[in-house]
């Protein structure tokens, strides 16, 4: 592409950017409207007792010469609440699976050819913040709590219903909010199952503000969930380590996670 072509995309890129900071955005009624729809999205999503869905996830990262990368990665989940988790991810850098059957945890990173294996009984909720502190948390792990409105409304110091929208051809509703370290998106189908379909998270006082963007498709709750094992199969060869020991199970290599604060 020649420089000319670039310089015209840069131009028509500023010039939406001008014409999206004079957008009029809604007022404290549709503040109402978001929280409001994002609670019933919340209430949902715990009530369900089963779900799985696929996802594809991106995080993305700002080098020192400020190039802002973006690793891509995708997999499954299965939970079945109160104490059972089945989650795969795959991606250029990991490729693990994570499973919980309510007093086992074992973490396979195939791409290691090890496994960690922790016995320990605990709810999803406890497992999830386990998961975070060793770096394999599941994806959207916010939107897999059982106290999902109050974590996402921590801190919000605005919310906004923007509009209607499309995902994958799904109608959704199109919320905003923000706190004072973090603005966040997210966007909700329309109709009886107000399943969360785009769940993206900005770093908003990190240089380029790099992103962290969940994309939910295949969504299936209650009897339309596949008959799930919870045990992972390790194969012969697998060392056994410590949960500390498996490195580069992340979403982002090792020399890139330092780059920039990410979810």
């Amino acid at each position: 592409m020649s420089s000319t072509s670039h310089l015209s995309r840069l131009k028509r890129i500023l010039t939406y950017s001008v014409l999206a900071a004079g957008l009029v955005l809604p007022t404290h009624a549709w503040a109402d409207d978001a929280k409001d729809l994002l609670k019933a999205m919340s209430d949902f999503l715990v009530a369900q007792k089963t779900i799985s869905f696929n996802y594809q996830s991106s995080l993305e990262a700002v080098t020192p010469d400020f190039e802002k990368l973006q690793f891509v990665s995708s997999g499954t989940a299965n939970i079945t609440r109160p104490d059972k988790l089945r989650v795969t991810r795959t991606g250029g850098f990991a490729d693990i699976d994570v499973s919980f059957d309510g007093s086992t945890l074992i973490v396979h990173g195939k791409n290691l050819d090890a496994y960690a294996k922790i016995a320990g009984k605990g709810s999803v909720d406890d497992l999830i913040d386990r998961l975070a502190d060793a770096g394999a948390e599941a994806p959207g792990a916010d939107l897999l709590s059982s106290h999902v409105y109050d974590i996402l409304m921590s801190d919000v110091t605005e919310a906004k219903h923007i509009s209607s929208a499309f995902v994958d051809g799904v109608e959704c509703e199109y919320l905003a909010f923000r706190t004072p370290e973090l603005d966040w998106q997210i966007w909700v189908q329309t109709g009886p199952q107000p399943i969360p379909r785009r769940y993206v998270i900005t770093s908003k006082h990190v240089v380029q503000a790099p992103q962290y963007t969940l994309e939910i498709s295949d969504f299936k709750s209650g009897a339309e969930v596949a008959a799930t094992s919870y045990n992972i199969e390790i194969p012969a060869n697998a060392k056994t380590v410590d949960l500390s020991e498996l490195q580069s199970i992340d979403e982002l290599p090792a020399p890139v996670a330092n780059m920039g604060e990410m979810k």
